[in-house]
């Protein structure tokens, strides 16, 4: 059963000849144990639709459903709990304190709150600091405990908004090992990021968001099944570059030459081959598995031009 199901869901800003589309009529569904990403140029609708999720804004048209409550009830805002960007949290706090306020207004007991306080602490690995006063934490401290409480917030669903942005090597990998083990425990988590990489690592699917509408929802571990010859070329032949773009349907131009999917049956010796019938010179080749950047490129690509 979907944990979370949105149809034909749709938010406007403004009035009158203001008015805008923020995101226009998206329909998915989603489940628990999924990690799902949410990615597209800026002014896609991202943070539009996490909002929506959250019920921290609500649809101009459309239903959405969160555990089968209506997204903006009580009832289904107590089902998410949000993880934003740049996270706030009280700096007079410390940590634990944070944390134990939020499971105050979760838990029926105090039994209960203490439980999840000290489940949050170490999904998040804050034993070493949850004591220490907030205002001197670290950006990585800050972002792993509104993980934390996040996890306490909702008891469904984890919304994460450029949560795993800006933060060292080392801290990222604990981040994604943590949001792995929330989707593990069967937690829906519903991340939008501009950091493809982190996002194609994690992400069980991902959905493209172009000027609010769902361009492309794609199982990531598609991605390595398929592949992509990339073609170097010398100065001279970058002039040929447009009679190869229009034999290789949904090839795109790179800084050096150009990206050719290898799908139905191609091979790059034959788009060498080609290159070589048609007098174009080749500087290198190489063949790499399909990127999350070649779906968002496809996407926005249908527009005719990158936002």
């Amino acid at each position: 059963m979907s944990l979370l199901v949105a149809k034909e869901a749709a938010r406007a800003f403004g009035i009158g000849r203001h008015r805008r589309a923020a995101l226009g009529g998206c329909s998915f569904e989603a489940a628990r144990g999924e990690i799902v990403g949410v990615v597209g140029p800026n002014g896609a609708g991202k943070t539009t639709l996490l909002r929506l999720v959250a019920g921290d804004i609500g649809l101009t048209s459309g239903s959405m459903l969160v555990a089968g409550f209506r997204a903006g009830t009580r009832a289904a805002r107590r089902c998410v709990g949000v993880a934003p960007d740049p996270p706030v949290v009280p700096p007079e706090l410390t940590g634990t304190e944070w944390l134990t306020y939020l499971a105050s207004h979760r838990a029926t007991s105090g039994g209960e709150a203490t439980r999840l306080v000290a489940e949050a602490v170490e999904l998040a690995e804050l034993q070493e600091f949850a004591g220490r006063g907030t205002a001197g934490y670290s950006r990585g401290m800050l972002q792993r405990l509104a993980l934390a409480a996040a996890t306490i917030a909702g008891t469904d669903v984890v919304v994460l908004d450029e949560t795993l942005g800006g933060i060292d090597p080392l801290v990222h990998r604990r981040l994604r090992h943590q949001v792995m083990g929330l989707a593990e425990r069967g937690r829906l988590v519903l991340i939008a990021s501009h950091d493809l990489g982190a996002v194609e690592r994690l992400a069980t699917r991902v959905l493209v968001l172009v000027r609010g509408v769902i361009r492309a929802d794609v199982p990531t571990a598609r991605l390595v099944a398929e592949r992509v010859a990339e073609i170097t070329l010398t100065g001279s032949a970058l002039a040929g570059v447009g009679r190869l773009l229009s034999r290789y349907r949904g090839s795109v131009r790179t800084g050096a030459g150009l990206a050719v999917p290898l799908s139905g049956g191609l091979t790059v010796e034959q788009v060498l081959a080609a290159c070589r019938q048609d007098r174009i010179a080749v500087a290198a080749s190489r063949v790499r598995y399909r990127a999350l950047e070649d779906i968002l490129v496809d996407a926005v690509g249908v527009d005719g031009r990158v936002a």
